[in-house]
């Protein structure tokens, strides 16, 4: 087999079935770190060793049977090789940072293997292959120098009876669902998709493989890493849907794949990231529903919105923007397919609704929980906010709360109460989708100097991309008016939905990026259809705003890169 039929059939079958490919990636992985470093077991490297030896015998010998080395040649290449892995393994077992050498190997194997392939015919894949494995590595080098206590929401901890470790604890040892009333444990009220897969996921870990305690729980970091992995490849066939290609790919992927957003997800255990990863699913799947109206289809979108809802209520918000494109859809074709639409409709709320709604229903005839219900926060609680308006805090752009690039949190100190905290949710969101909730660096310090680099950076790239959509969605472009409606109602319902809880729960942690991670993969395709735009019009405008938009996404992707590998040395 030739290199150009090697790398077909490599693309092909990582193109057929991408999630699958990834979760056995993650699957392969996870026995060799178990979600942090000082999980490696001992003789995790000597097995990697072994592994690159043999693979590096195996590729030398394939080159040695294609004529593309002699026997001199074969033999010169594979000593060397394998005295250069010798060495690396053994500078590796010295080192204080063994991730940063996962990070950095994985991107040297991946480099390499993009060198060998066939990249002519494939540069659109393998240009795109290399763009989400980077982000892959950087994800996993964040899961690995990050412990499953580290930036995380509501977890509570494990041991105890609240928040999403209690809950996951609490289906593992008691293989059933809450069989008490949800308002009185902090946290149980979610559907249990994720906190079961995660129970299961512990026990296999902890009673299969046998990997201890400790250890099976921080694993739970390879699931997320996968789900967050599956957000970024429902991204890429999103942008491909549109046929965007070249630069007007490269760029809106490179925004995706080294966002901030789904590092930190990568590493979060709660149900955030499950729930965006079939959101994107239901995104993608209505795409190609709209295109190809067929009942296996739109059983694929009630599939995504059901799982999605199961795994976090707030899943619901895509429902909008679908429901709308069934509706254009039925009305546009109700004299032909009107019948067909209808039955099609009837299997998706057949599928769709108790999927999503079985957990909230029994809670309610059970308790009288409300379906939609929500834990609130203590109004005494020092992050309240709502002794200002919510009008004053929405306008409030002052610069004093851009002296730092990070959220701001009033302390109490001998007593008295110091500093503020953040209001604006416009504010808090530009700043915590990049650093999450906490400072990262000293004030003094020459991170902290890139820091606002990167602030000034994504700020500009993602007011860029607000004007994009406002400007693209009037204009003629490779996105038809029911899918600009689509991308239209999915932001405004995320952003109203945010902006109604940043009003009824008046709290700074309310006003968190996480909470609609998903417009960075509507910005970014927005980016991707103007700079196609641009580029076909070939004028010398076009030219340089394309050549700005370049510069400022590497600039974005290579400061992602350096702030997170710097985060990963920082003390937990």
């Amino acid at each position: 087999m030739n290199r150009k039929n090697l790398t077909e059939t490599i693309i092909k079958s990582i193109s057929a079935h991408p999630y699958l490919f990834t979760l056995g990636i993650c699957l392969l992985i996870n026995p060799f770190f178990l979600g942090a470093t000082y999980n490696i077991p001992s003789n995790a490297l000597w097995i990697e060793t072994f592994i690159i030896t043999a693979l590096i015998f195996i590729f030398g010998y394939y080159r040695y049977k294609t004529d593309s080395l002699n026997k001199s040649g074969f033999i010169i290449f594979t000593v060397s090789a394998v005295i250069a892995d010798l060495s690396a393994s053994s500078l590796y077992a010295t080192s204080e940072n063994k991730a940063l050498w996962h990070f950095t190997g994985g991107y040297v194997i991946l480099f390499i293997l993009y060198c060998l392939a066939d990249t002519k015919k494939y540069r659109t894949q393998l240009n795109s292959l290399l763009i989400t494995g980077t982000g892959f590595f950087l994800k996993m080098y964040y899961v690995l120098q990050t412990s499953v206590y580290t930036r995380q929401h509501d977890l509570g901890s494990f041991g105890s009876d609240e928040g999403h470790a209690g809950y996951i604890e609490y289906l593992l040892f008691n293989h059933n669902i809450a069989d008490f009333d949800v308002r009185d444990r902090w946290q149980f009220y979610h559907p249990p998709l994720h906190h079961a897969i995660s129970a299961l996921w512990i026990y296999i870990n902890e009673n299969i493989l046998l990997t201890g305690r400790d250890p099976a729980r921080e694993s739970l970091q390879t699931l997320t890493l996968f789900y967050s992995m599956c957000i970024i490849i429902s991204a890429y066939r999103i942008l491909r849907y549109f046929k965007l290609n070249g630069k007007s790919l490269y760029i809106p992927l490179i925004i995706i794949s080294f966002h901030p957003a789904f590092t930190l997800l990568s590493g979060s255990i709660n149900n955030d990231v499950l729930s965006v990863a079939f959101m994107l699913g239901a995104v993608i799947t209505t795409l190609k529903w709209y295109e190809n109206q067929t009942i296996k289809n739109i059983l694929k979108i009630a599939v995504c919105i059901g799982l999605g809802m199961m795994t976090k209520l707030s899943a619901a918000l895509i429902a909008p923007p679908v429901a709308v494109v069934f509706l254009i859809v039925f009305i546009k074709k109700i004299r032909t397919d009107g019948k067909k639409l209808f039955i099609q409709f009837c299997a998706f709320a057949g599928v769709c609704c108790p999927l999503g709604l079985w957990y909230g229903i029994r809670n309610y005839i059970r308790w009288k929980i409300p379906v939609t219900y929500v834990q609130e926060l203590d109004k005494g609680m020092l992050q309240y906010i709502g002794n200002q308006s919510f009008l004053s805090r929405i306008t409030d752009f002052s610069s004093e709360q851009f002296r730092s690039v990070f959220i701001q949190w009033a302390y109490e100190e001998n007593g008295e109460v110091m500093g503020y905290n953040e209001y604006n949710p416009l504010v808090a969101i530009l700043k915590n989708s990049l650093f999450e909730e906490g400072g990262f660096f000293p004030a003094d310090s020459f991170m902290n100097k890139l820091s606002v680099i990167f602030f000034i950076v994504s700020t500009i790239i993602a007011l860029y991309a607000f004007i994009a959509m406002i400007v693209m969605f009037f204009r003629k472009c490779k996105i038809n008016t029911t899918e600009k409606i689509f991308f239209a109602v999915f932001y405004l319902t995320m952003m109203i939905n945010f902006y109604k809880m940043c009003h009824d729960y008046p709290f700074t942690c309310t006003m968190n990026f996480r909470y609609i991670t998903p417009t960075v993969i509507t910005g970014a395709l927005f980016i991707g259809i103007i700079s196609d735009k641009m580029i076909s019009h070939k004028t010398r405008t076009a030219e340089i705003m394309i050549y700005i938009t370049e510069v400022m996404t590497l600039l974005f992707a290579v400061l992602t890169i350096i702030i997170y590998l710097a985060v990963g040395c920082l003390p937990e």
